[in-house]
């Protein structure tokens, strides 16, 4: 019986996850990947294939956390986890993979021929993304429905920019532009997409003196740190400040005040890329 179980897991089809970044920072997973892996490990089981996971562990949960990833290429700034083109039938792969050692070692295997879906922009090759443009436009428009002219913005990370922290970047800039909105360079600072990040990036631009009465984040991580940071000022939200994260997390609307957000179906994309893969 053990033998005829080891010989149907042998021929079901094999996917690897890898991520450009940590799981895990110390015990606590990161929001982001967690609904993702969710989706990812139901259609693995409706749709009949094997999951390695590749879950890196981070030093601390502090905003300069180094990225350390769980990667199949033994460095210094990762954590070896043997999930490679040698043991799967096809690696989905989020982005930004934040080393160019690391995107050169997947379009390597891209040009061997093994299948790659990457999540989230940034890199060559197919990708499952959100509309990151048509969702900044949708926040600025619809601040600029509530009378707000001076909006702020909280980019991802400066490595990010060929990817959906850029993408995202520049749709507010393109907005700006298109609305005929005020455009103030210390209006925008980067929080790379975590919580201390969104909250240092607040304090960031509070302290510039650049007014303005709302403000629009890359992610619901760094927009629930903005508001940790509005609120130490003195600042109430929505009266005084609005704010707008991307993501749509769960923890958003359980805040106090609650998160509005750009709803992406984080659990439907990682669902979909088995599928895709497949």
């Amino acid at each position: 019986m053990l033998e005829m179980r080891r010989n149907y897991l042998r021929k079901k089809p094999t996917i690897g996850v890898l991520a450009g970044w940590q799981f895990y920072r110390t015990a606590t997973n990161l929001s982001y990947l967690k609904p993702v892996f969710r989706g990812i490990n139901q259609a693995a089981q409706d749709l009949g294939c094997n999951v390695l996971f590749g879950c890196g562990m981070g030093t601390s949960a502090s905003s300069t956390d180094p990225i350390r990833p769980a990667w199949p290429v033994p460095a210094p700034d990762v954590d070896y986890i043997p999930i490679s083109s040698n043991n799967t039938d096809g690696l989905i792969v989020f982005n930004p993979l934040h080393s160019a050692a690391r995107s050169e070692y997947i379009q390597g295997l891209i040009q061997a021929g093994h299948p790659v879906l990457f999540i989230g922009s940034g890199e060559p090759g197919p990708t499952l993304v959100a509309d990151n443009a048509g969702g900044i436009f949708e926040a600025v428009r619809h601040l600029m429905h509530h009378g707000h002219r001076q909006i702020a913005f909280l980019a991802g990370s400066l490595e990010d920019m060929e990817g959906d922290t850029g993408e995202r970047l520049k749709a507010y800039q393109t907005c700006l532009e298109q609305y005929g909105l005020e455009s103030d360079s210390r209006l925008v600072a980067f929080g790379r997409h975590v919580y201390d990040g969104g909250y240092s990036a607040m304090r960031q631009i509070i302290d510039s003196g650049a007014p303005f009465t709302a403000v629009v984040s890359s992610n619901d991580e760094m927009a629930l740190g903005a508001m940790k940071a509005l609120k130490e000022t003195g600042l109430k939200i929505p009266q005084d400040v609005a704010v707008i994260g991307f993501d749509n997390r769960l923890e958003g609307a359980a805040h106090d005040p609650a998160l509005s957000s750009i709803h992406i179906p984080l659990y439907e994309m990682g669902y979909q890329a088995v599928d895709l893969l497949l």
